[in-house]
């Protein structure tokens, strides 16, 4: 498949800024989920939840934003919807399974090779070169993940299914990333992204039918799923949308690694974590990789 004509500079620098706003926010997803698990939920209803609630908001901006919605939907609906159904549902229950089984720096750290397999993608599935720039940008950005989980990297007891999860994680995600791309270009932000989570939530709809459904408990509790459901969920998902076709696959993984940043701020800030000089070494690598790849870009 051919590359795609390369955006304007404005078109890439809004990109890029959606890109980053999308994965920040993203990060925040972990902080708000803490409190709804101790209040009994699981992750297949807090997902659920986050897609239905998200949905309700997305479905109605896509019927009002889209120039033919009938026409989005056959060309690249239909596609997005059945990548967010299978793949979609499965990278997501790939990370958390290895989440049960493995310390989540470990689980962290194996994600983040995702960013070396879309260099590979973008350059045998879709044409498009990798610059040194990118490639030493997610070198770091691996290096950095690594050092950021060093203090609880271990494996701890062998779990068949966690390890099998666990090395899956970033395949699954890439090939994820790789079809949305293809789908993405023919949608606007709106009905793409509302096509991902319609199947997405279909997926967990299957699943709580085998698993239940627990509600939130009270008011603080729906407050939180709300936060997941647009600030974790809508501006994300149309942030991906709109900023995955502008850009590339591997050139969107490096800006999408700010969320690492985010979830290790998050923790310092609001949940009381502490970091060694190690694990700060380690996110400033990824905030290095990823402004170091822009400037060059920005001066060529």
């Amino acid at each position: 498949m051919s590359a795609p004509s390369p955006p304007g500079p404005g078109a890439e620098t809004r990109a890029v800024a959606v890109a980053a706003l999308g994965s920040s926010l993203v990060g925040s997803v972990p902080y708000f989920a803490i409190g709804l698990y101790h209040g009994g939920m699981d992750v297949a209803s807090v997902l659920l939840g986050r897609y239905a609630i998200a949905l309700m908001i997305l479905i109605p901006l896509a019927i009002w934003t889209s120039p033919g919605l009938r026409a989005e939907w056959n060309a690249a609906g239909r596609g997005l919807f059945l990548n967010g159904l299978t793949l979609g549902v499965a990278q997501t229950y790939t990370y958390f399974r290895a989440v049960e089984s493995f310390p989540s720096s470990v689980v962290i750290t194996v994600f983040f090779v995702y960013p070396m397999i879309m260099l590979a993608v973008d350059r045998y599935l879709f044409s498009i070169t990798p610059r040194w720039s990118s490639i030493a940008a997610v070198g770091l950005i691996f290096t950095g993940a690594v050092l950021a989980g060093w203090p609880s990297l271990s494996i701890g007891e062998v779990d068949p299914v966690g390890i099998l999860c666990l090395l899956a994680t970033p395949f699954v995600y890439s090939a994820y990333v790789a079809i949305a791309y293809r789908y993405t270009r023919q949608a606007t932000p709106f009905v793409g992204a509302s096509a991902i989570y319609l199947g997405i939530g279909l997926g967990y709809v299957i699943v709580a039918m085998f698993h239940g459904l627990i509600l939130p408990v009270d008011a603080q509790a729906w407050q939180s799923l709300l936060a997941i459901a647009i600030v974790g969920g809508v501006i994300p998902v149309v942030s991906f949308a709109y900023a995955l076709p502008r850009l590339s696959g591997a050139r969107y993984s490096i800006i999408v690694s700010l969320e690492l940043v985010t979830v290790v701020t998050i923790g310092v800030l609001l949940l009381g974590e502490k970091l060694s000089a190690i694990q700060f070494a380690g996110i400033a690598l990824v905030g290095v990789g990823i402004i170091a790849d822009r400037l060059v870009r920005a001066k060529r």
